[in-house]
């Protein structure tokens, strides 16, 4: 089986990526390898992990990972003792060392092996070869990011000026709501590529088509990001069916951030949401949501705005749930191959199939 795909990057000439990419185990497997392994990817939230001993459990691609804070260095690790393979950690929580729950060895928060019982009498064993292995890991504002692959360029290289797009919101300044996820029976770039693109959205979401101008939405592809502006439309006669009001906020749009190659920023009227695609399996994927405010409620779950916004948001992502699962479900179509862009509303979706092309191959 040939697994490199060909790829035109000019998209007027340009087919989509084969339909076996969003079929085939043996392409997951690869991307794991490939693009999982060596990207940044967002893992948690900074007030997770803000005191001395505070730690969280993430997975990135096929790989487990703690982070933790030592003092007033954040530290990564692989959840892996160098033992047999147990984890070291799990959940998260708060601990002055981390200890593997199979038998018992004993981490500091720096990954040195502090206690391994029953070792002793054993030639050539020295702790010190037995630390835990790093793992890159840093923060944006409220979010923890981590990266396994040690030669990784910095964050801010992969984001650019995303910090000064999104200045004007305060992203960087706001406070944790709650959190969502779904499972979802799709290939995770069934979903990515759904989230790139505007196209869709007067047919399979009507009522956030109500809220947004799609006649002045744009994507703006860059490296290793791409940003959608959506301005909001405004709101005549006090319409009490409107869920976004432009009147209410400086920054009259909504800002849909993309990170290659699973991470998402979904940006309007002073909240956040972050949004993670995590392939589960060739055929499906776990999509976690979490909501960040410049002012945040007390309880989400009975602040009027709050539920009437998060009901508005469970509404799109519903309809986004049906319209991925039933592509997915006709990307094994006998008929279906390759298909073509739309030049005009879908060159996020190339840009996004260009980098998987680039990581790839």
């Amino acid at each position: 089986m040939a697994l490199v795909f060909p790829f035109d990057p000019n998209i007027e000439r340009a087919a989509t990526i084969p339909a076996r990419l969003y079929n085939d185990p043996v392409y997951l497997e690869l991307e794991m390898e490939r693009v999982f392994a060596h990207s940044w990817q967002l893992v948690g939230r900074v007030d997770q992990v803000a005191e001395h001993g505070q730690f969280l459990t993430a997975q990135v691609g096929n790989d487990s990972i703690v982070v933790l804070r030592d003092g007033e260095t954040l530290r990564g690790f692989h959840n892996v003792c160098l033992h047999r393979a147990g984890p070291v950690a799990h959940g998260c929580g708060k601990r002055n060392t981390l200890q593997c729950r199979y038998h018992g060895w004993t981490y500091g928060l720096d990954g040195a092996l502090q206690r391994a019982p029953g070792m002793e009498g054993v030639e050539s064993f020295r702790p010190a070869d037995m630390q835990l292995v790093p793992v890159k890991v840093t923060t944006w504002g409220p979010l923890v990011f981590a990266n396994l692959d040690g030669k990784a360029p910095p964050l801010a290289d992969m984001m650019e000026d995303i910090p000064q797009r999104v200045q004007a919101f305060g992203c960087e300044h706001m406070q944790y709501v709650t959190s969502r996820s779904w499972e979802i029976a799709c290939n995770w770039k069934v979903y990515v590529d759904n989230f790139l693109e505007g196209y869709h959205v007067p047919v399979v979401h009507p009522g956030l088509h109500k809220e947004l101008d799609m006649d002045n939405y744009r994507v703006e592809p860059h490296r290793y990001f791409s940003i959608q502006h959506a301005p909001l439309r405004p709101v005549h006669g006090g319409n009490p069916g409107r869920i976004y009001d432009p009147s209410t906020t400086d920054s009259p749009e909504a800002v849909y951030v993309w990170m290659f190659p699973n991470i998402m920023l979904n940006v309007y009227l002073g909240q956040m949401q972050t949004n993670v695609v995590i392939p589960m399996g060739h055929d499906r994927c776990k999509v976690v949501f979490d909501w960040y405010a410049t002012n945040p409620p007390a309880d989400a779950s009975t602040d009027p705005s709050w539920t009437k916004l998060m009901a508005f948001s469970a509404e799109v992502q519903d309809e986004d749930i049906e319209i991925c699962e039933t592509v997915q479900r006709n990307l094994r179509s006998r008929v279906y191959d390759r298909g073509r862009y739309s030049a005009r509303h879908e060159n996020g979706v190339h840009h996004f199939h260009s980098l998987l092309h680039e990581f790839l191959t």
